[in-house]
């Protein structure tokens, strides 16, 4: 594997995601860490000081008009080898916000457009260095070492698992993605390019809060090894943090 995109992460799991991945025995020859503020992302400059091979780049996942010129800068830096994997973790839970007595307009638009719009225009955006990848490792099966796109996505956004209501906005954005997930593995499959929706599980971060039972370290590494791992019969799947089969 050459190349992993990841969006969101100045912090949580996406910051984890880069820390694990740069110490991995297969990590990737070039990693991309996206933000909305890369000169205030201080954990993530300290890494890419000591690791020349992330590159920390500016992405305002709601600022749809950068993405042509984002796209160009990510194929400067991938080349002819495309990109083998982008993985959608960017995301919102406006948690004063998740009530049905509290939820606005603006909130359950501006949580639908980052959460949903974001990563599928992202793909759009990046899909021709995406089956560049694909293309150019032909002799691999569909998965994460040829071409794949991880959606992060939710236990709260299972329909089938949803017994207490609440988080109004969060719930919906993230049942949205895993249909498009969904929806892409039927488009995208045909280039062999894999997708996947993944659920971290309930974590210890700003959107999980200290209550949770997952530490950010158990979690990536549960997804790590998950990722490595993929089977092409997985693609178009929804799975949890340690590999098991979520519920739609």
């Amino acid at each position: 594997m050459s190349s992993v995109l990841i969006t969101g992460c100045n912090r949580g799991l996406g910051l984890e995601l880069v820390r694990q991945l740069l110490l991995h025995p297969q990590a990737p020859s070039v990693l991309i860490a996206t933000c909305r503020k890369p000169e205030d992302a201080h954990a993530l400059q300290t890494l890419a000081k000591a690791h020349s091979q992330l590159y920390v780049l500016k992405l305002e996942v709601n600022d749809f008009s950068s993405y042509d010129a984002f796209a160009q800068t990510v194929k400067s830096i991938v080349g002819d080898k495309g990109l083998n994997v982008l993985i959608n973790n960017a995301g919102i839970l406006l948690q004063n916000h998740s009530s049905f007595s509290n939820c606005t307009v603006e909130s359950l638009t501006d949580t639908y457009v980052t959460n949903t719009v974001g990563p599928i225009m992202l793909v759009k955006a990046l899909r021709p260095l995406l089956k560049l990848a694909a293309d150019s490792n032909a002799d691999l099966p569909m998965g994460w070492s040829r071409a794949a796109i991880i959606n992060m996505s939710s236990g709260l956004g299972s329909v089938g698992n949803n017994t207490l209501g609440s988080y109004f906005g969060y719930r919906e954005s993230k049942a949205a993605l895993n249909t498009a997930t969904r929806s892409m593995s039927y488009e995208l499959g045909p280039q062999n390019i894999f997708v996947l929706s993944m659920h971290p599980g309930w974590v210890q971060t700003d959107l999980g809060t200290s209550q949770a039972p997952l530490t950010v370290e158990q979690s990536i590494s549960g997804m790590l090894a998950v990722f490595f791992s993929m089977k092409p019969e997985q693609h178009g799947a929804f799975l949890h943090w340690d590999g098991k089969e979520g519920i739609w």
